[in-house]
């Protein structure tokens, strides 16, 4: 049996890699996945491995996400669903769900039982994922990483089009009648937030328990907030929420191996 475990979360825009010996998280790595998938994978691969000197031989390794399907040295291959929720349930195992919101993507799965009971994701539109925020901060001149010390979220100007082409020309012309960018961008997450409860309203959650925000834009705050506030949910996160695809991925196939 192989002793250790990296799990490799292939999204559209970053590559997520953790090194995991059954039951501690030892090692993390994060890196842009580029053109091509399988050259980042193998990338946080070589980078975990070479700095905490361990054999490719003594690895199990798993893929999931966006990229996943291209990365053919992986010993295993698990939906982001599955992973996401193995993640989230090794970081609070108190929680009855997972909101996660990709570059392409974004999904909500309900909990029940440390197990996978429902989910929905919206893979067709852009609307309300990471490329319709980064699309957002490149027109208001915002760093990502600067969303939470700009963005006004008490009093924002509501983005009234959910179409990322839409909302870019709306944006624009917000922009061209002066008003208040911290208002817009808080706007662009309220929309955003309005995207995330149409599809949480769609499943039974309790309003008291927790669920984990994951994913890249659970390091957020502002985001998170307009999310609790817009949906009702207790939502929250975690210092290695952001990995929590690549855990999953790792725990899947312990479970597998065990």
């Amino acid at each position: 049996m192989k002793e250790f475990y990296i799990g490799i979360d292939s999204g559209s825009t970053m590559c997520k890699a953790v090194l995991f010996d059954g039951k501690n998280l030892v090692d993390t790595y994060i890196i842009k996945t580029g053109w091509n998938p399988k050259i980042s994978a193998s990338e946080c691969l070589d980078h975990l491995l070479e700095k905490n000197t361990i054999s490719r031989d003594n690895v199990n390794i798993t893929a999931t996400g966006y990229g996943r399907e291209t990365i053919d040295f992986a010993d295993n291959i698990f939906t982001e669903i599955t992973c996401h929720a193995y993640g989230g349930i090794y970081l609070k195992p108190e929680i009855q769900g997972i909101i996660d919101i990709g570059g392409q993507d974004s999904k909500v799965i309900q909990i029940q039982n440390q197990r996978v009971a429902d989910f929905l994701m919206n893979d067709k539109c852009a609307a309300g994922t990471g490329r319709f925020l980064s699309m957002a901060c490149e027109i208001l001149d915002i760093k990502l990483e600067d969303i939470d010390g700009f963005t006004d979220i008490i009093d924002p100007i509501s983005i009234s089009s959910m179409c990322t082409v839409f909302a870019e020309s709306e944006i624009i012309g917000l922009l061209s009648m002066e008003k208040d960018r911290s208002k817009i961008m808080g706007g662009v997450l309220q929309s955003i937030a309005q995207r995330i409860r149409a599809m949480t309203g769609k499943i039974n959650y309790d309003l008291e328990a927790p669920i984990l925000m994951s994913g890249g834009l659970s390091k957020s705050k502002a985001l998170i907030e307009m999310i609790s506030k817009i949906t009702g949910l207790k939502v929250e996160t975690h210092d290695n929420a952001l990995f929590a695809g690549a855990i999953g991925a790792c725990i899947c196939a312990y479970n597998k191996n065990n």
